[in-house]
């Protein structure tokens, strides 16, 4: 479907560029049939005029019917014949244009176009004196000429506009699909990821149930059976709670609820609760002498993203493995450093940490349960807080370190 959408923005794009190229052809050739039609006007009016204007002056009317000129000059009586004539204006016998030779005494110079012979003529008429007006006939050959030269080239350059306008119109379309078809990709892997991680503990409580319901049983497996759905009702809660958050972390950030908040108690609060996973592994804790601090923010969001955190350092150690826990406060913000020690991981699996769903070779090759959600949820809280989230891995040692505005 967006792939059907974006071709018909693109030719729905390239159609209007191709109309606005269209229509800026046509105002360029338009303006410049007009300017150099008053530049023949400007030419008439500046050169044209007074080159003949001293032989009028002289009355010397023989001279100007011996003149060969480009430009045919006459001179005209009130009642429009010709009183004087260059020679090459024997041939051109223009009709006579009344209301021009009347403004033409009355002190306007005046334009016209005729078609004679087969060709266009630019005609002016303009005061001379109280007895005489001129009027010169220019061809308009040379104009007709630039403008099929200016169609040329106009044409010419056409199919590159065409092409141009293709190629604009399909980065401007891929431009403005781009957050739509992230926002489709996006729904499309949360639909799918969504239907595999609540198909295994939907599978897995049905089964349960069938089995259970197949003969009677005693107590005891009743109660094997109902902890171990209520352990997967918990992983359902869990998903839940998970894609409430995730459904609008592409579009917008957290509703925050703001409060003072001691991180040193958060992090204490949370490494006692996991301390017997952390037992059961026999992982050694450290913790650096702290001095963060409060921190204005949503509390119980920020427990949760360090809660994340923290229960993936104690999923992903391997068994006798290292935690390290810091705090830090700087004037602005205060830091939370948790590391663990870690398998070396590659730099595409780095660049993959914080994608929805994602789960590395390690968390696959170990079956560490987890839907890979936990860091995308924490970078989610974080960024809300206009804090920011970093990871590092080195020496076989893993780090993620989170940074918390004081304000």
């Amino acid at each position: 479907m967006l792939q059907a959408t974006n071709k018909r923005l693109t030719r729905i794009f390239a159609s209007v560029i191709v109309a606005f190229v269209i229509l800026i052809e046509a105002a360029s050739f338009i303006f410049l049939h007009l300017s150099l039609m008053q530049g023949l006007k400007n030419h008439v009016i500046d050169d044209v005029r007074v080159e003949f204007l001293h032989y009028f002056q002289a009355k010397d009317f023989d001279a100007i019917n011996s003149l060969r000129e480009d430009e045919p000059f006459q001179i005209l009586d009130r009642k429009g014949n010709i009183a004087a004539s260059t020679y090459k204006s024997d041939g051109l016998a223009p009709a006579l244009n009344k209301k021009l030779l009347e403004d033409a005494f009355s002190g306007i110079q005046g334009f016209e176009t005729l078609k004679m012979h087969g060709k266009e003529y630019l005609i002016s008429y303009f005061f001379l004196d109280n007895q005489y007006a001129g009027r010169v006939i220019m061809s308009l050959e040379i104009l007709r000429h630039y403008e099929i030269y200016s169609i040329k080239l106009l044409l010419a350059a056409l199919p590159f506009m065409l092409l141009l306008a293709y190629f604009v119109s399909r980065y401007l379309v891929n431009h403005a699909m781009k957050p739509i078809s992230e926002v489709f990709k996006f729904q499309e892997t949360f639909s799918s990821n969504v239907m595999h991680e609540l198909r295994s503990p939907l599978a897995s409580l049905k089964g349960n149930l069938e089995v259970s319901l197949r003969k009677d049983r005693p107590l005891d497996e009743y109660k094997e059976v109902m902890a171990s759905n209520l352990k997967e009702v918990n992983r359902i809660i869990n998903l839940l709670n998970n894609l409430y958050l995730l459904a609008s972390s592409e579009f917008k950030p957290l509703d925050l609820l703001k409060d003072g908040a001691d991180i040193n108690l958060i992090v204490a609060q949370l490494l006692d609760a996991a301390m017997p996973a952390i037992n059961a592994k026999g992982i050694e804790i450290e913790i650096p002498e702290k001095s963060g601090g409060s921190c204005l923010c949503d509390k119980g969001l920020i427990r949760r993203a360090i809660e994340n955190i923290l229960d993936n350092a104690v999923k992903y150690s391997p068994e006798n493995g290292l935690i390290r826990l810091g705090i830090s406060k700087t004037s602005q913000k205060v830091m939370v450093t948790v590391s663990n020690t870690a398998k070396d991981l590659n730099k595409d699996e780095i660049d993959h940490l914080f994608d929805p769903f994602y789960r590395g070779k390690n968390s696959i090759d170990t079956k560490t349960e987890g839907m890979g959600l936990g860091l995308y949820i924490a970078n989610y809280i974080v960024r809300s807080h206009n804090g920011d989230i970093k990871v590092n891995a080195d020496n076989n040692l893993f780090s993620v370190t989170i940074s918390l505005p004081l304000k």
